[in-house]
């Protein structure tokens, strides 16, 4: 039962009590006054106890939005602070020229221009920055803001992590380029792999690289629990049984399995492709597409390419130039499903083009794959965290009462009060630069406290959206809590003195 409810039951039941004691009393000289008093020292002091009082509003209160001036400069900003070794960089935001000339906004990194726009004269417009970090760890890029002179630089801090090798399970309705360039390419690359290919009806080849042998045959519940990302065509899973299949689907659903399906326009529906309508065109012919995935794009030659359709739920991966999409994602219980209509992807290596291919399939198997627990996750609830203000940061943990430090020094954590696992402290960086917290379970987490001069221009607008909304109208009534003592203290010694009178 909440505080209050306790507070308010117990003060009626001394209400109750008092007025029927001065009631039972033989003497009934000064009962109405006898009976005020014990009223006042028993609301006095529930005033007291409860957060009451504390600026009632005696008038409506009239909200009033007042124009805001957007300031000249980034007016708004945004990038993932953490990406996977390979993964594209998207940097997106919003710039308001106030000059009367156009301003160039460049994104450089390692003394590299890596991409640029230009904003016209007096216009807000929005920008989008993409490339490729080639490096792994901490890095500080710029973002620059150029008309006559440098109107306005900002640091934009990344971390890239390293990718964790999978462990890939392939499935292959016959021997094909495409699954052995794969395959290839997985093992090079650091993956666990095994493969089945169906050779004739109910017969397999099986291939094992970076990890011993193991039965195959049957793809059981314990098999496949063991394995990260399920890639198969369509054919493939087709043909498997109703007890495989069913195993496929459960560990998809309940346990997390990735599942990369390689579709086409003749696949039977089932779970695995039923978020991905396909479409054929008309035109068979080869032609060369233009794809788009990451923020880059690649060159592919594709004969009688098959898109899928856009579905409420369905996230598109791959698209070509018109925006057909070749590849999508779509989440299945506490799994995610992949599906690409791209066959012939292996035609990149062949052309030397390693760049494009392994772009792809990074991009691909990160959607797709399994989602392994962590002991301890962090998140900085601060957008633009800046030296000698506030910085939230939370801990998502299953561990009861634990423990941090943020450069060294312990962070107080508050456990919320409706989701038990989460705890949240705040911390205020004294100096600008990577700042590093770490959980007791080892957990780590690095983040960037910026100059209190950095992002100024959002800062002001911040501000202003605050000072925006005005309350007019609304006078409070504020009751000094000394006042009520003090009704409080007159009662009871009233009360007291007037039961020695005789």
């Amino acid at each position: 039962m909440p505080l209050h409810y306790i507070v308010l039951i117990i003060c009626l039941l001394l209400l109750v009590f008092l007025c029927r004691k001065e009631w039972m009393r033989a003497n009934r000289k000064r009962l109405t006054a006898r009976l005020l008093a014990s009223l006042l020292a028993v609301v006095s002091l529930a005033y007291l106890i409860l957060p009451i009082g504390k600026g009632r509003p005696v008038t409506p209160a009239k909200t009033v939005l007042q124009p805001t001036d957007t300031p000249n400069g980034i007016a708004a900003i945004y990038w993932p602070r953490q990406i996977n070794a390979g993964s594209a960089l998207q940097v997106q935001g919003l710039f308001n020229n106030k000059e009367n000339h156009p301003v160039k906004l460049l994104l450089s990194g390692f003394n590299e221009r890596l991409d640029s726009a230009t904003i016209p004269a007096q216009q807000q417009q929005s920008f989008i920055f993409n490339t490729r970090p080639k490096h792994a760890g901490r890095a500080l890029y710029s973002l620059t803001a150029v008309a006559k002179d440098t109107i306005e630089k900002e640091t934009i801090p990344l971390e890239v992590l390293p990718v964790k090798p999978l462990k890939v399970l392939l499935l292959a309705a016959a021997p094909d380029f495409e699954h052995k360039f794969l395959a290839g390419w997985l093992s090079q690359n650091g993956y666990m792999v095994a493969a089945r290919t169906a050779i004739s009806k109910n017969k397999y080849s099986y291939t094992y690289l970076d990890t011993t042998r193991f039965p195959l045959e049957q793809l059981t519940p314990a098999l496949l629990d063991a394995f990260d990302v399920l890639v198969a065509d369509a054919a493939a899973l087709a043909a498997l049984n109703a007890r495989e299949l069913a195993a496929i689907r459960t560990q998809v659903a309940d346990k997390g399995l990735g599942l990369l399906v390689k579709t086409d326009s003749g696949a039977a529906r089932n779970f695995y492709n039923q978020p991905f309508p396909l479409t054929a065109l008309a035109d068979k012919s080869e032609r060369p597409v233009t794809l788009q995935l990451a923020g880059t794009n690649a060159m592919l030659r594709m004969e009688a390419p098959v898109y899928i359709t856009s579905t409420p739920g369905t996230q598109a991966l791959v698209t070509d130039a018109q925006q057909h999409i070749l590849a999508g994602s779509s989440l299945y219980g506490s799994g995610k499903l992949v599906n690409t209509t791209l066959h012939n992807t292996y035609s990149w290596l062949l052309a030397g083009n390693r760049e494009s291919y392994q772009n792809l399939w990074l991009l691909l198997l990160q959607k797709a794959a399994r989602t392994r627990p962590q002991t301890a996750q962090w998140f900085i609830g601060t957008a633009l965290p800046r030296v000698r203000m506030p910085v939230t940061l939370r801990l998502e943990t299953s561990t009861p009462q634990p423990m941090a430090t943020v450069n060294g020094a312990r962070l107080s954590l508050a456990q919320d009060a409706v989701l038990p696992f989460q705890w949240q402290g705040t911390y205020w960086p004294t100096q600008a630069g990577w700042q590093e917290a770490v959980a007791a379970t080892g957990d780590t987490c690095h983040w960037y406290a910026f100059d209190e001069n950095a992002w100024q221009p959002i800062a002001a607008r911040e501000q202003q959206r605050q000072g925006s909304i005005t309350a007019t109208g609304a006078d409070t009534a504020t009751l000094p809590k000394i006042y009520v003592v003090i009704v409080l203290l007159l009662a009871l010694t009233f009360l007291w003195v007037e039961e020695k009178m005789v």
